[in-house]
C-alpha cells in the first residue's frame, strides 16, 4: 500500500497506542504522516509525559486511562515492555468494543501468544506483531515517522485468528512502509534469537570487555559494533529471559564459531582463518541483497 493511497481514505477511525515511547511515538508519528486514522490516542502511566506527547503533536489526546483509550479505538497497538504486554492487552480487550483489533510490538511472541490466543472476549481479536525496527534511544522525543519504512514486520496469528483481522493488521504495517512476514510464534522466537537477541548479547559482551583506559582509542569500528549495547537494560532483560531457551541455543552456536576462529589464530592456521573470515564476509555481503 502506498502513501498516496492511504491519504485518500483512513484505514481506521481511531488508533490507540498504549505505551508512547520510541516505538509507540514513532507509530503515532507515522500513522499521522500517512493519514491512517482520523484520531490518534495514546495512553501511558505518566500524566506529564502524556500531556507532553499530546502537546508535541504526536497524539490528538494523551491519557493515563487505558480502558477509556481502548473503548474509543478501532485498532489498539500495545507498545509496552514484553513482560507487561499480556496484562495490558487483557485490560484493552475487556474495555474494547466488538470488532476492535489489538496488536503489539513485542520482541518475543511464544509466551504472549500462548497466554492470549483463545482467551479474549468475543468480538475482540488479537493479532501478534513484531515490527523489526527500533533504536538504542528511548522516549517519544526520538519518534521517527520513517522508522518502519522498508523494514520487515512479523505477524504470528494462530489457526483460529479471523483472516479479516490478520489482513487489517498486515495492512496497517504495510501502510507504515513495512513488508510483512507471517510465521508461528515458536518459529518467530527461534529466528529472532539468532537475528536480534544474540546480536544484543554479543554487543553487550564486547562493550563489557573495554577497559576504561582504552576508551580514548576506540573509533568507528568498536562504536558501530557496540551501538546496540546502548539499549535500555530493563527492556532487554525481559526479552532475554522470555526467550531464554532459543537464545541459549544461539549463544552456543556463536560460541562454536568464536572457538573456531580462536583455534585458527592459536594454530597460526592462515588457510583456516581465511576461510572463516571469508565465510563471515559472504554472509554479511548477502544481507545487502536480501529482500
Amino acid at each position: 500500500m502506498t502513501e498516496s493511497s492511504t491519504q485518500n481514505s483512513h484505514l481506521f477511525k481511531t488508533i490507540g497506542v498504549i505505551g508512547v515511547g520510541l516505538l509507540g511515538g514513532s507509530i503515532a508519528a507515522a500513522a499521522r504522516q500517512r493519514h491512517l486514522a482520523e484520531t490518534i490516542l495514546g495512553a501511558g502511566r505518566n500524566p506529564s509525559r502524556m500531556r507532553a506527547a499530546q502537546q508535541s503533536g504526536l497524539l490528538d489526546r494523551g491519557s493515563t486511562n487505558i480502558a477509556e483509550t481502548a473503548a474509543q479505538s478501532d485498532l489498539v497497538i500495545v507498545c509496552t515492555p514484553v513482560n507487561n504486554i499480556v496484562q495490558f492487552i487483557r485490560i484493552v480487550a475487556q474495555n474494547s468494543r466488538p470488532g476492535t483489533v489489538i496488536t503489539d510490538v513485542g520482541s518475543t511472541k511464544q509466551k504472549i501468544c500462548s497466554e492470549l490466543y483463545g482467551s479474549l472476549p468475543e468480538g475482540v481479536t488479537f493479532v501478534a506483531s513484531h515490527p523489526l525496527a527500533g533504536s538504542e534511544k528511548a522516549g517519544f522525543e526520538f519518534a521517527d515517522p520513517e522508522l518502519f519504512a522498508g523494514r520487515p514486520c512479523v505477524v504470528t496469528p494462530d489457526d483460529q485468528t479471523p483472516d479479516e483481522a490478520i489482513e487489517r493488521v498486515k495492512g496497517f504495517w504495510e501502510a507504515l512502509g513495512m513488508h510483512v512476514l507471517q510465521t508461528t510464534p515458536e518459529n518467530h522466537d527461534r529466528i529472532l534469537a539468532e537475528t536480534s537477541h544474540l546480536p544484543h548479547v554479543i554487543s553487550s559482551a564486547l562493550a563489557m570487555t573495554l577497559s576504561e583506559e582504552n576508551r580514548p582509542f576506540t573509533s568507528t569500528g568498536f562504536r558501530d559494533t557496540t551501538r546496540i549495547a546502548g539499549g535500555d537494560p530493563s527492556i532487554w532483560i525481559d526479552i532475554l529471559l522470555s526467550n531464554s531457551d532459543a537464545i541459549i541455543e544461539s549463544i552456543d552456536k556463536y560460541t562454536q564459531s568464536l572457538a573456531r576462529l580462536r583455534e585458527a589464530i592459536v594454530n597460526q592456521d592462515e588457510k583456516q582463518l581465511r576461510q572463516l573470515l571469508e565465510d563471515g564476509k559472504k554472509n554479511h555481503d548477502a544481507l545487502n541483497s536480501a529482500p
